[in-house]
């Protein structure tokens, strides 16, 4: 809901919403964009694995290096809290995620 209502294209967050669910970004996303979605899955699912390639790929799709350390720190950080909340039990049943509910646009 936050991204079809950020933004104002229901078409399209529908299309997103689709390709991150099959795991095929490059359906919806093209150069830094899609460097930086790639960057944060593997960053996320596969942070063992990480090499300077990595790194790299965020260069040559011209990503600067202070939006790759804000990918970097947004992403590190909400592993970290999941991690943690999820570690000690917690969960999100009965609350509200994000800006909006329901299906308002």
């Amino acid at each position: 809901m936050n991204v079809r209502n950020l933004l104002s294209d229901q078409p399209r967050s529908d299309r997103i919403f689709l390709a991150l669910k099959a795991h095929r970004p490059e359906d919806e996303f093209n150069g830094k964009e899609l460097a930086f979605l790639r960057y944060a899955a593997k960053l996320t699912v596969d942070v063992g694995q990480m090499i300077k390639s990595d790194f790299e790929a965020l260069k040559i799709s011209g990503c600067e290096d202070g939006e790759i350390l804000e990918v970097n720190q947004v992403c590190a950080y909400f592993n970290y809290s999941n991690r943690l909340l999820n570690g000690l039990g917690c969960t999100t049943d009965g609350d509200q995620i994000g800006y909006y509910k329901g299906d308002k646009v």
